[in-house]
């Protein structure tokens, strides 16, 4: 399944017996947690592991099976089949909390559609339940996803619908319909209003790959793909590769030496491809705008990190690519509660606890045989230490920080800041970095001089 940012809009004028009916199986609380937003409107039955329980009948089929892990008695691929034998044609969705024995392929192998190791999974997760909540509402869920601007030729006919979503209102708004157009002046405008996405509804995604895959054609592109296929693609593979991570078959130097060179074609196909035929700032622009996701901020800051790397001439920008892509799998080590906290927010003891991650992704790193190049180990090491040493896990302070895990950490920030939230309007890559720049005096994060030059990297 590709990571796919989604965003639900629903209706609750239903009545509760007309609503889509979900079975959960074992669910652990912190998992009912995660879900309980999306499946507001539907109908819940819960039952706990319990293969009498299982096969007793429902009066209504379910949409969706949302499985927890089996504490004792029966193995996770025993529960896939026990569940695939009673519901044929149903999703099934596994949900992991412990990444002890997580095996994705193996667990879709014996008949879950899916597995999720939440919440790192929490994005993929969210959007499968969505889509299928979607087909079954009969438009009471509407579900979209996004479209890069770039991707939309002016004045081409569209045979999908275009929606825009105002981040601080949290609000969707069709500015165009299936059969019509956009303009030179209205796409203008969006990317004025720093608007780098646009938005379809889930179900009219086939038409726009169709339209796009025509577009590419008629202009004789020498990209295989569009920017918003690269990105979904890029998702996709970055959790086969996260996940495949923690898998006990990731053991081994050959193990080790493979995720290595996946590691390799992720950046070459999806990062630096192409990068030295676009426009720096086009680039920059493309990858910022989306929700938050796990593995979309992967991508993203291994997108800018070899970006940042190429317009400041520090380090090689593929080596910044695959710190990028590994600095942050170390996260997946600590209590799931603190993995989704804001570090704000957090107590003492969970700062401590998440200040290890960094030790925790080289730890990972070395246990799975991967042999990175040492400046990328360093940098992601160092990729949370501040200029004026208040930071972590080892407080280093200014010359002692090497220049590479200032570029990744510029990175890491520069994607918080441009994600997209709800609620918050959304930040231009010219106003993130001024943002980065007026540093607070009391915790210097960034060498200013470093600073100053990327500034001068994006127009006014």
């Amino acid at each position: 399944m590709v990571e796919c940012v989604v965003d639900v809009q629903m209706c609750y004028h239903h009545l509760m017996r007309e609503s889509p009916v979900i079975l959960t199986v074992g669910l652990e609380p912190a998992v009912e947690k995660i879900i309980a937003d999306i499946l507001l409107n539907t109908r819940v039955v819960a039952i706990p592991v319990d293969i009498q329980k299982i096969h007793e009948p429902l009066e209504t089929q379910p949409c969706i099976v949302i499985s927890g892990t089996p504490k004792t008695g029966v193995a996770p691929q025993e529960l896939a089949q026990i569940l695939r034998l009673q519901y044929h044609h149903v999703p099934i969705f596994l949900c992991c909390l412990s990444k002890a024995g997580f095996e994705r392929k193996e667990f879709t192998q014996n008949g879950f559609t899916d597995a999720f190791l939440v919440p790192i999974d929490n994005v993929p997760l969210r959007s499968a339940i969505s889509e299928v909540l979607a087909q079954v509402s009969n438009g009471s869920i509407r579900v979209h996803r996004p479209v890069k601007i770039i991707d939309v030729e002016p004045g081409s006919t569209l045979d999908f619908d275009v929606n825009v979503f105002l981040s601080a209102n949290k609000r969707y708004v069709k500015i165009c319909h299936s059969g019509d157009s956009l303009d030179s002046e209205h796409i203008r405008n969006l990317t004025d209003h720093k608007m780098n996405n646009v938005f379809v509804p889930a179900e009219q995604m086939k038409h726009f790959y169709g339209y796009s895959a025509k577009r590419l054609k008629s202009i004789e592109s020498q990209t295989k793909m569009s920017e918003t296929e690269r990105k979904e693609k890029m998702a996709g593979v970055i959790r086969e590769l996260i996940s495949g991570l923690f898998s006990e078959a990731a053991l081994g130097f050959e193990a080790g030496q493979s995720i290595l060179k996946d590691c390799g074609e992720i950046v070459k196909a999806y990062i630096l491809d192409g990068s030295s035929s676009q426009d720096w700032y086009s680039r920059i622009q493309q990858v910022i705008g989306e929700s938050a996701g796990s593995y979309s901020h992967a991508g993203n800051v291994s997108t800018l990190a070899a970006l940042f790397s190429m317009g400041l001439g520090i380090g090689k920008p593929a080596d910044l690519a695959l710190a990028g892509l590994l600095h942050d799998i170390g996260i997946a080590e600590l209590p799931s509660d603190i993995q989704m906290m804001e570090y704000t927010n957090m107590s003492a003891d969970q700062k401590t606890a998440y200040r290890k991650h960094p030790d925790h992704t080289l730890n990972l790193i070395h246990n799975r045989k991967i042999l990175v190049p040492e400046i990328v180990e360093k940098a992601i090491l160092q990729h949370h230490e501040n200029f004026d040493g208040s930071g972590f896990p080892k407080g280093r302070a200014g010359d002692r920080i090497c220049k590479e895990a200032q570029v990744l950490a510029l990175a890491d920030r520069f994607d918080e800041l441009t994600v997209l939230k709800d609620g918050v309007p959304r930040m231009t890559p010219a106003e993130a970095i001024l943002q980065l720049k007026y540093q607070d005096p009391s915790r210097i994060q960034f060498d200013p001089e470093l600073l100053a030059k990327l500034l001068t990297l994006f127009p006014a």
